[in-house]
């Protein structure tokens, strides 16, 4: 029987293990082997397509859009960026050029979904119509549309054009809005009555804010600006936005929900009368992912969810970011509703000004379905547009106990975010940060992302240790969660009694702990009984980028690697990685992306003048 090779597998099964490969250069690097993988690789290499406009790199796109580029049909996502470049003078209107010789160029009808980056692109300046109302032409199987700010209405066009009437809608499953003025209002209202049968996801990001609040904006005409009075549902009647963007509903009393909407997005909606309105239009039964940023009332919707007639059936993922009142009234809704709700996957909770975290109680009734956690609130939160000198409130932590009840019935975890106590690196671990190893490594077997937002301080010093060595000694905290979580030792808790009382030289390891006579420890440290041994990376500080193209400056992350000793022994290793890259190698990683509106700026010294290294600021240095 003739051994069974890659080679004589069927080309779906190749196609399988290709699919798996996730880093571009590998799949660029496959193409080059020969014509057969060439056909295979070239498909998830183009699948996902991001460019940067605007700068001196756009004359490779005559290379890109070549009719000879075999990759071009097998585009499906594509996203542009602005380029970040020094000198950014007209530089808006070379990606808007380049942006139309991609639309020019591209075959009909191969874009399920074309996005640009809102968060340096739009809202602050507006999107070209043309160049919109072309790709609504050619590319007719979109899943995803977007109505954003476009820098004349193009309602009219798209109204009087029998063609984009007729095949524009047909696919579309996904529905963003961004509205920032009546004129895009209009236009989201035309998108959602057309799509209404078959929406599943709906985003609003109605971010409606005033001149003297925006970066580089231009004054809005008379009559434009909108009060959130006006624009928010009042104990009246519906607001501007409900009003205008689902006026085909109106009456809601009596209107008909959307019969396949699963995934419901809102930033900045007030949802204090939501009973009144969005509970009418929408069913929430029907709602599996669920997203609520910085929206106000938060409480009221939580409330209305409580019910019978509003609770999720099948709720896959919840997302609140939300600032809460001097009563937590959105704390204490949010917990009555985890107590209620069944089958939550995807749970991320960031609040601020709350006196406690979400009580263990709500998230343990999901311990059977949860994997992905991620928990962090804050006793204060300053004003959005007011940096304070020292960053932002200290996170609130788990006490001990909470945190075991969490772990122990959370046992499909596999990425996990949250605030740990406060230790020191140039010192032992602390007891309460021992309690939180044992408490997640010994019971978390399907770990694989460990996310810790607060960094670890080097008191009892009073000086900032360089990012050199700070890293290095960071590194060294990773390698011992790592080889905890794969086979080392850690400090029970039946032996905190027998180690709070070293100080000084003992607890450098000067005094051995007690033996039993076959040599091994005694009380002072226990083998974890269901060790991680799928944790793989581990990440420190929050991110502080949005752009995904890009590394943070304060974050620090590390791969679970091995090294050789002196005596050729394996060895756990941490090894340090990117942000962009870990993506890349370790896909169960998106518990990063959430983004937390924090700053945790890192604990040392910047540049090489914390080491001396300073050779001076010449005109050539580089």
């Amino acid at each position: 029987m003739a051994k069974l090779t890659f080679d004589n597998l069927s080309e779906d099964v190749k196609a399988l293990i290709v699919d798996k490969i996730l880093r571009p250069t590998d799949l660029k690097n496959l193409c080059l082997v020969n014509k057969r993988l060439h056909s295979l690789a070239i498909k998830p290499l183009y699948r996902h397509v991001s460019l940067d406009l605007g700068s001196a790199k756009d004359t490779r796109l005559s290379a890109f859009l070549s009719p000879h580029n075999a990759g071009l049909k097998h585009i499906r996502q594509l996203r542009l960026h602005l380029a970040k470049v020094r000198d950014s003078c007209n530089q808006k209107q070379h990606a808007g050029f380049a942006t139309r010789l991609l639309l020019d160029f591209l075959p009909m009808d191969i874009l399920e979904e074309f996005r640009w980056d809102t968060s340096n692109w739009c809202p602050w300046e507006p999107f070209s119509a043309d160049n919109l109302l072309l790709l609504y032409q050619k590319q007719r199987r979109i899943k995803r549309l977007e109505v954003m700010n476009l820098d004349r209405d193009v309602l009219p066009a798209i109204k009087k054009s029998v063609q984009i009437q007729e095949t524009l809608f047909s696919c579309a499953k996904t529905l963003a809005l961004y509205p920032e003025n009546r004129q895009m209002l209009d236009l989201s209202q035309h998108f959602v009555e057309r799509t209404a049968e078959a929406l599943e996801e709906l985003v609003v990001h109605a971010e409606f804010l005033c001149p003297e609040q925006r970066e580089n904006s231009m004054p809005l005409p008379p009559g434009q600006a909108i009060e959130p009075r006006e624009l928010n549902d009042t104990a009246t009647g519906p607001g501007l936005l409900t009003r205008t963007v689902f006026s085909h509903m109106m009456p809601f009393e009596t209107c008909t929900p959307f019969k396949n909407l699963t995934s419901l997005r809102l930033h900045f909606v007030s949802l204090r009368h939501c009973p009144d309105t969005w509970c009418r239009f929408i069913d929430f039964t029907l709602i599996q992912d669920l997203r609520l940023y910085h929206c106000s009332g938060a409480d009221s919707l939580f409330g209305q969810l409580c019910k019978a007639s509003h609770l999720p059936k099948r709720l896959r993922s919840l997302d609140l970011h939300h600032k809460d009142n001097d009563e937590n009234e959105a704390l204490i809704a949010l917990d009555g509703f985890l107590c209620l709700v069944s089958g939550i996957q995807e749970l991320i909770v960031n609040v601020k000004h709350v006196k406690s975290l979400p009580a263990a109680a709500g998230i343990t009734r999901h311990g059977k379905t949860l994997q992905m956690l991620s928990v962090h609130a804050s006793t204060e939160s300053p004003s959005a547009h007011v940096t304070p000198p020292e960053g932002d409130a200290e996170e609130l932590i788990w006490e001990t106990e909470e945190l075991e009840k969490i772990c122990k019935a959370c046992t499909q975890l596999e990425q996990l975010s949250c605030a740990w106590p406060l230790s020191s690196l140039i010192r032992t671990p602390n007891e309460q940060w021992k309690a939180y190893e044992n408490a997640i490594l010994s019971n978390l077997q399907d770990l694989v992302t460990l996310h810790i937002t607060t960094f670890q301080n080097n008191k009892p010093s009073t000086q900032l240790l360089p990012k050199v060595i700070y890293e290095q000694l960071l590194q060294c905290l990773a390698t011992r969660l790592f080889d905890m979580a794969v086979g080392g030792q850690a400090q029970s808790s039946d032996a905190t009694s027998t180690t709070s009382s070293t100080t000084g030289d003992d607890a450098q390891g000067s005094n051995p702990p007690p033996t039993s006579p076959d040599g091994s420890a005694l009380a002072a440290t226990a083998i974890l009984p269901n060790r991680s041994k799928k944790l793989r990376l581990i990440a420190f500080g929050i991110s502080d980028k949005i752009y995904e193209r890009e590394d943070s400056k304060n974050q620090l992350l590390y791969l679970r690697s091995t090294s050789l000793s002196a005596f050729g022994e394996e060895k756990v290793h941490a090894a340090p990685i990117g942000w962009c890259l870990r993506q890349y190698v370790e896909p169960r990683s998106d518990v990063l992306d959430v983004v937390l509106h924090r700053d945790t700026k890192g604990p040392w010294k910047q540049g090489n003048e914390a080491l001396g290294l300073s050779w001076g600021e010449g005109v050539d240095d580089e």
